[in-house]
């Protein structure tokens, strides 16, 4: 399933997962990635490091 940066970051603030710089700059990122399952139903440690390669520059 293709999420938005977005979307990842709610779902990380739902879980109260992440540093608040990390979720910040998500909030900036216009690109997507790629989740095996709807985000609720994916491990945690997973959507962390989905969420690093989406606040990375590219």
């Amino acid at each position: 399933m293709v999420v938005e940066a977005s979307r990842l970051a709610a779902e990380l603030r739902r879980r109260r997962v992440g540093r608040p710089a990390l979720l910040t700059a998500l909030d900036g990122v216009t690109r997507s990635t790629w989740l095996p399952a709807e985000p609720r139903a994916v491990p945690t440690p997973l959507l962390v490091l989905a969420a690093v390669s989406l606040a990375r520059t590219p």
